[in-house]
């Protein structure tokens, strides 16, 4: 368990300085404490204290880390990102104000997974921490252990401020995109992601009682991300469906409410509350369509009415008009197809027409299975992950180029610039053990290994790992993967002392 401190250490990592440090009013610090303090204008955060709170919107403003240390504790939920304003209804029985458009900053990605119940959560926690390391580059900042899952956040080693252009928040948009590839990438390595949730809404805490990883230095450099996020959006397929059933019509070409995709989730009746793509994005998908095909907000509203009366489980009937306002707000152009496609395959399984989302032309690649020669970044994929899985949860492994070949049926010469690619990446870093073969090792297994000692040293584990790992926004992938090596050759060469004398000869000799 992490104590109070790093606690709140944690909270005020995610939230960057977005706060006042003193109570605007009733403080309990001193006056002299009070005027050192900058006039520079800051923002306002929610936090819930319970999971049913957080649906009803029944929470508390906090605009200063003083107020946010005297009620965190007894806080379930907040939001890492930090916006201009918040208030309270005239009753003062909601918050308002949280909303995209009214972010001032973005200061981490959160990833929600869940599973059924705590049961499933904990037997499939290893295979959690093998896909939360993005494309072996990016690795949390902090994860928090839920009742049915975990909330996996990358915080940013700056904030991404939004500014108004012409109307936009482009800043949004990237940030957006972004979060949305990570997900999409941490979902086809483990099931129960909630690609369907607020990118930057409300999310657990951090607590003494839930946090379960933390590392103030593994940040995540926003131009790196952004970088990689091109680079995804121009690798990843757009429809994993055999045959290329998704297909795509420029806006002016149809309307979405036209299509068999949109007519088949109006007719389900069994969507209910819960993780994944549930009630709330189904209405929100829906009435976006509506928006993009022209149809008047109030038409929207009776028919949403309609579908929404016919649940098992209905929403209440505000949650369906603020869909409805969001959806026609003009900050989207209508439903994605990400969640077209999530939506049918959670609650309309056996639909077998095609998805047309009526938003931009896609360019389709054939099946890799249908091809005759695999492209570079899918065999650079499939050498990550036979290391991954044959590492396991060893700090290293040895792993022969004949053996990759064999087991992957991959050329030697395609596999030797796989090999140079992934090393100039630092995805894959080489461990020389004296004069024995070298061991291949990866920031996922360096990761996990983490993970390990965590659980079994405690906290001194990572008093021992926190100082010594370069932050990646300044070092760079090199710099992290490097010193995690380092720290860890004298486990591969069969010194066993604990960590902390291994730092004492390492610095003093």
């Amino acid at each position: 368990m992490y104590d109070l401190k790093t606690i709140q250490d944690a909270q005020r990592l995610v939230l960057h300085d977005s706060l006042h440090t003193y109570k605007v009013k009733n403080s309990r610090s001193n006056i002299a404490g009070q005027a050192k303090e900058t006039s520079t204008k800051k923002g306002a955060i929610a936090l819930f204290s319970s999971k049913d709170s957080m649906q009803k919107a029944h929470g508390v403003v906090v605009t200063s880390f003083e107020a946010l240390d005297a009620i965190a504790d007894r806080m379930t939920h907040w939001t890492p990102n930090t916006f201009n304003w918040l208030g309270y209804t005239q009753n003062r029985a909601s918050v308002r104000g949280h909303r995209e458009n009214n972010l001032a900053q973005i200061n981490s990605l959160v990833v929600d997974i869940d599973f059924s119940d705590a049961a499933e959560r904990d037997a499939r926690e290893q295979e959690v921490l093998s896909a939360v390391t993005v494309a072996d580059l990016f690795i949390p900042t902090m994860i928090l252990r839920t009742s049915k899952g975990f909330h996996v956040y990358y915080v940013f080693d700056q904030p991404m401020f939004l500014r108004k252009k012409r109307g936009q928040f482009p800043v949004l948009k990237a940030a957006q995109k972004m979060s949305s590839f990570v997900r999409q990438w941490i979902q086809k390595r483990v099931a129960g992601v909630d690609v369907g949730c607020n990118n930057f809404g409300i999310f657990r805490i951090p607590r003494q009682d839930n946090l379960i990883f933390f590392d103030a230095n593994m940040l995540i450099q926003v131009s790196a991300l952004m970088k990689w996020s091109q680079y995804y959006a121009a690798q990843v397929p757009v429809t994993d469906q055999p045959g290329g059933k998704v297909i795509s019509l420029s806006s002016d070409e149809g309307r979405q409410v036209d299509q068999t995709w949109f007519k088949a989730l109006l007719k389900v009746t069994t969507v209910k509350s819960g993780h994944g793509l549930a009630r709330h994005n189904t209405v929100m998908t829906l009435a976006l369509a509506m928006y993009q095909s022209k149809v008047s907000q109030q038409r929207a509203r009776d028919v949403l009415d309609v579908f929404n009366s016919n649940l098992h489980e209905p929403l209440v009937d505000r949650e369906v008009v603020q869909c409805v306002r969001d959806a026609y707000s003009g900050d989207y152009r209508g439903a994605a197809l990400s969640y077209v496609q999530g939506l049918l395959d959670q609650w309309v399984p056996n639909f077998s027409g095609k998805v047309v989302v009526g938003i931009g032309w896609h360019k389709f690649a054939k099946p890799r299975a249908e091809r005759q020669y695999s492209h570079a970044n899918e065999w650079r994929q499939d050498v990550l992950a036979l290391i991954n899985r044959v590492g396991k949860s060893t700090t290293a492994v040895a792993i022969s180029t004949r053996q990759i070949q064999a087991e992957l049926g991959i050329s030697p010469a395609s596999l030797n610039r796989v090999m140079k690619q992934l090393q100039a990446a630092y995805q894959v870093k080489k461990v020389q053990r004296g004069n024995q073969p070298a061991l291949l090792t990866t920031v996922t297994m360096l990761f996990k290994s983490a993970m390990a000692k965590r659980r079994t040293q405690s906290q001194v584990w990572t008093r021992y790992l926190t100082p010594l790992v370069p932050t990646v926004a300044v070092s760079g992938y090199e710099a992290v993967i490097d010193t995690l090596a380092r720290l860890h050759e004298h486990d591969l060469a069969g010194g066993l002392e604990p960590p902390w004398e291994f730092e004492r000869k390492r610095r003093w000799g």
